[in-house]
């Protein structure tokens, strides 16, 4: 056993440093937790993934006190673009400002820049992060637990009162607890692409759908130098390891047979609506993808994500303090499932749909709701509050994000799709 570090107690050990676990770290060491997060890779990665934040995340940002750094990195936009090439539509959408909302505008950021503004902020409040950690195995005890790992430097134990997995949909912390990641996995491959290129020219907004049923994407821009994510399916039947020799191909059509681009990045990812059985098991927790993955037309999967990051770090450092007693967890994994499964799948499910719609009549009747959209003189403030259905039940009245949801104020229901607010 001399072989093997072990390093001091923690209140909480977070498996995975992207922006959700961090940014669970970091609320978590706001609360008065000591916190350590491992993760198997040696950095950050970035890598092309969420890149757009609802206002209903803003206010987490906001309340963190990490969202004035982010908005100097990034920029706002209050335009959203939908796009049916086939009926050359192309509808705009303007965010507006809605009484008891505090931002009119999403924010446009790599998730890559959340995760580390956020571990920057936690580091200073005694957050240790390891990087190059991989977890293998943990033994749980009635008080506390030990996480095993193997590091740069040999096999590594962590003690920690509580675990929670953050390390995405195929979460090792989730296969180690024997949770059942319920759900199906979609047919297609999504295509995540950053590229240099100027869209704008061509008529697309800072953020766009593409409905086709060939060539469908989701089209945003990244940053004030020039760089856009370009998101679209392929038949997952292709061989995975020969996409990027594909992509040229699918741009000839985005791009309108422009060759004047440079490919940055791009990563093939398959497509989930999955969600663990539960998302407490004894002393480990779950949150982000590892809780639940969704495909990511409409973007919900980070903001569901996140929240049910947040939320667990509200409930759980109350755990700790002796405000609550550890049942409260098991609510929350009930709560979250439940947006998951009510509010998330139906939303993100219709969105790929209507993306992707191959039946002629069917397609009619998109356009008819998209234009009847347009038209609408609340479709602004539609777009501003949607994503706020994910938050759902705080769990604990005095907790600080118990304003958040602003549905007693104005009710959306985004599962039925009509785009009206009532």
């Amino acid at each position: 056993m001399s072989d093997i570090t072990e390093f001091r107690p923690t209140d909480v050990l977070i498996v995975g440093a992207g922006p959700v676990g961090m940014i669970t770290a970091l609320a978590l060491a706001q609360a008065g937790a000591s916190v350590r997060v491992i993760e198997r890779e040696g950095q950050i990665i970035n890598s092309p993934r969420a890149a757009v934040y609802f206002p209903s995340t803003l206010l987490v940002l906001e309340e963190l006190g990490i969202l004035d750094e982010l908005d100097r990195i990034g920029f706002r936009n209050r335009a959203f673009g939908t796009h049916v090439p086939e009926f050359d539509y192309h509808s705009v959408v303007v965010t507006e400002p809605v009484e008891g909302i505090a931002y009119d505008y999403q924010l446009h950021v790599g998730q890559h820049d959340v995760a580390r503004v956020a571990m920057e902020h936690a580091q200073r409040l005694g957050v240790d992060v390891q990087f190059g950690c991989e977890l293998h195995g943990f033994e749980e005890y009635d008080d506390h637990m030990l996480a095993m790992a193997s590091g740069p430097d040999g096999e590594v134990t962590y003690s920690a009162k509580w675990m929670i997995g953050c390390d995405g949909a195929r979460s090792m912390v989730r296969k180690l607890a024997g949770i059942e990641f319920e759900g199906h996995t979609w047919p297609e491959r999504f295509v995540a692409t950053n590229v240099k290129f100027p869209f704008g020219e061509l008529g697309y907004e800072q953020a766009n759908f593409v409905c086709d049923p060939v060539n469908m994407a989701v089209i945003a821009q990244l940053d004030t130098a020039g760089l856009w994510r370009c998101t679209y399916m392929e038949d997952s039947s292709l061989p995975e390891e020969t996409f990027a020799e594909r992509i040229p191909q699918r741009y000839e059509w985005f791009m309108q047979g422009r060759t004047d681009y440079e490919v940055v990045s791009a990563s093939p990812y398959m497509l989930h609506q999955r969600a663990g059985e539960t998302l407490r098991k004894g002393r480990v927790l779950l949150a982000g993808d590892a809780a639940h993955a969704t495909n990511p037309c409409g973007g919900l999967g980070l903001t569901s994500g996140l929240w049910t990051g947040i939320v667990l770090a509200d409930v759980l450092g109350a755990v700790l303090k002796g405000e609550e007693d550890a049942s409260i967890l098991d609510r929350f994994s009930d709560e979250r499932r439940r947006i998951f499964w009510e509010v998330v799948t139906p939303a993100a499910t219709e969105n790929k749909r209507m993306l992707q719609e191959a039946d002629p009549e069917q397609r009619q009747k998109d356009l008819g709701f998209l234009k009847a959209l347009e038209d609408n003189p609340e479709s602004g403030a539609l777009l501003m509050l949607f994503a706020y259905k994910v938050i759902g039940d705080v769990l604990r009245p005095n907790s600080r994000w118990a304003h958040a949801d602003p549905s007693d104020r104005v009710a959306i229901d985004i599962r039925n799709r009509k785009g009206q607010i009532h």
